[in-house]
């Protein structure tokens, strides 16, 4: 849809990079605006998502379940009242779709909307209209709009802040599970945030990702961080690179063998399973390669792929803001604590250096799968890892927080 845009996104990308505030963009298609129909694309039901605004994939089919919210077009002097239709209809397997009251009054077709949130409620920007574009460009009416959404987003961070140094003035607090996810789980049980798979970061928009500083009073050596989980786009799926690529072994702990595999993926060489990943920029994919060196000479045999938008968009919405927490582990009376004790504070990842991140080691993959002896099948996500010493490549300017 973008595509059919008659002004360059290029042009405003950094404006809004800068600002650090969350934004999704429209292009009303000439028959879409004719009908009075918009399709709510991924890129925008995510951020209605991720902003707690709407959530698409709860909503019944429809007008009987149509959600009607407040909203204002921005011009160049003033906020124009109006409200915003969100609904699946009945018809076409209920693709979600998105219409702006007097919407006609305030665009043409394939006019470039950018829409942000300030305290929940949408604000349209039309970027296509000159008067418009200049008072956003010279700190006009638009821009002071665009500083008030920064001043909301920058108080979240500090609510969060905030809360982060209560939970730290608590002293050591018991692991609610056990295990490596404890020292997650137990801060997000702290701050009342119930634990979820969901791809959306977890308060407010911002990500949070805690990982222990000690355990048991001694330091320990530091283990990747996880970016995302994201499961190949393309050949085989995950179950079945188990199925061809895994070997019979038996996990520690255990006196059991199992089909499993689980190993990192990394560019510059093949893993115990012959596996490796290589950025193919032609097609703008991330390829699985198995490789095969038993002969004289090296076969390498395509198995799966992920395309890079995908891993892009993945990043931009885990990590457009998050909270790296670091935390001190003792054992009392048998049982793991933490203190949460300093915090690492990105912003604005530049999703455009994923692939020589890659390519340099910098960004590996995880496989974490198995068949249980009964012949079940467990997996615990293809995992996108980076080491934390290495995050400021990705997110740019880091700021540390000492609880």
């Amino acid at each position: 849809m973008l595509a059919m845009s008659d002004t360059r996104i290029d042009d405003f990308l950094p404006i809004f990079a800068n600002s650090g505030v969350p934004v999704t963009f429209l292009v009303p298609t000439p028959t879409g605006f004719e009908k009075s129909i918009m399709d709510a694309t991924a890129p925008v039901r995510n951020y209605l998502h991720e902003m707690n605004i709407h959530d698409y994939s709860i909503q019944l089919q429809g007008p009987d379940y149509k959600v009607i919210l407040p909203t204002f077009f921005v011009t160049d002097t003033e906020l124009i009242e109006t409200t915003v239709s969100l609904y699946r209809p009945v018809t076409k397997k209920g693709d979600p779709r998105i219409w702006f009251g007097k919407l006609k009054r305030y665009c043409s077709p394939c006019n470039l909307l950018a829409i942000i949130s300030i305290d929940k409620i949408l604000y349209v920007i039309n970027l296509s209209n000159n008067k418009i574009k200049e008072s956003l460009l010279c700190g006009g009416f638009v821009y002071d709009v665009l500083k008030e959404a920064e001043h909301k987003e920058n108080s979240i961070a500090e609510e969060l802040l905030a809360k982060l140094k209560v939970i730290h003035n608590r002293g050591f607090i018991p692991s609610i599970t056990p295990g490596d996810s404890g020292v997650g789980d137990t801060l997000e049980n702290a701050l009342g945030i119930s634990r979820n798979n969901s791809p959306t970061p977890d308060y407010k928009g911002i990500e949070l990702k805690s990982t222990r500083l000690t355990r048991n009073g001694e330091n320990r050596n530091k283990t990747r961080n996880t970016l995302f989980t994201r499961v190949p786009d393309e050949g085989m799926s995950y179950r079945e690179i188990v199925d061809n690529y895994g070997k019979i072994q038996i996990p520690r702990g255990s006196t059991e063998a199992r089909l499993q595999l689980y190993e990192t993926l990394r560019a510059s060489r093949k893993n115990a399973y012959d596996l490796l990943i290589q950025v193919q920029p032609k097609d703008d994919k991330l390829l699985l390669i198995h490789q095969d060196n038993s002969g004289s000479e090296i076969i390498e045999h395509y198995v799966s792929a992920w395309l890079m938008k995908n891993l892009r968009e993945q990043l931009l919405i885990k990590h457009r803001e998050t909270f790296w927490v670091k935390a001190l582990s003792e054992n009392i009376n048998g049982i793991e604590h933490f203190r949460y004790d300093r915090v690492l504070h990105t912003k604005k990842p530049n999703a455009s250096l994923l692939a020589p991140l890659f390519e340099t080691d910098k960004i590996t993959i995880d496989l974490a799968a198995h068949y249980k002896p009964d012949g079940k099948w467990r997996n615990h996500g293809v995992l996108f890892k980076m080491n934390p010493d290495d995050i400021p490549m990705l997110m740019g300017n880091p700021i540390e927080y000492i609880l």
